[in-house]
């Protein structure tokens, strides 16, 4: 299983223009790139679309293509198998778990064979334990099951303020907390490549890898 997680960053700020080199070095010209958008609100699902459209414009011949709810199962299913990249985009990673449960996409997505993208929730989502710490959205801390890709769990938009939180939560699994602008590359049960700080903590230890 290939997969990218990314922490997070303004595509069109430049803030990820490092992890998007990178996965034009994985992407190969006329991949037919599906993006689901699960996570955020139909009214945003424009709005990305033309952000990535920009990111993925130095791919040569990259199509991409909108998962859009409103599909049928056969329809999701389909543009899936015919697809070479899916790229899970953020928002409420329960949202996308749920659509994703709801619309039965978790086989097909557990058996893809292309590079699949998480971006922010889309890259907690892959985890076994989806991690939500403290912030704005959520009051207090919840762990909800993922997708179950990896053994570990990820931590979105790192800030220091967390770390209590992380540590606490590290004593049953490794998390790998990833700062807005840094990814992680895992493929064939290892992570081989990382793209900016990436901070690990396990068994409440915490360290640079």
């Amino acid at each position: 299983m290939d997969l990218c997680f990314i922490g997070g960053g303004h595509v069109l700020k430049g803030e990820l223009d490092e992890v998007f080199e990178e996965l034009s070095k994985r992407i190969k010209p006329n991949a037919n790139i599906v993006v689901v958008p699960f996570a955020t609100d139909v009214s945003k699902y424009d709005s990305w679309m033309l952000s990535l459209e920009q990111v993925f414009a130095n791919i040569s011949n990259a199509k991409l293509e909108l998962l859009h709810e409103d599909l049928s199962k056969s329809e999701m299913v389909s543009m899936i198998n015919d697809s070479d990249v899916l790229y899970l985009i953020g928002g409420r990673p329960e949202k996308l778990l749920q659509l994703i449960k709801e619309k039965e996409l978790v086989s097909s997505i557990r058996n893809y064979p292309g590079l699949l993208i998480g971006y922010s929730a889309g890259a907690l989502a892959f985890c076994e334990d989806c991690i939500l710490t403290k912030d704005d959205d959520y009051p207090e801390s919840l762990v909800i099951k993922g997708l179950g890709l990896v053994d570990f769990s990820v931590e979105v938009h790192y800030n220091v303020e967390s770390d209590d939180e992380l540590m606490s939560l590290s004593t049953e699994r490794t998390i790998y907390a990833l700062p807005d602008g840094s990814a992680v590359f895992y493929k064939d049960g290892n992570i081989h490549k990382k793209v900016n700080a990436v901070i690990a903590f396990q068994e409440k230890k915490k360290s640079i890898i």
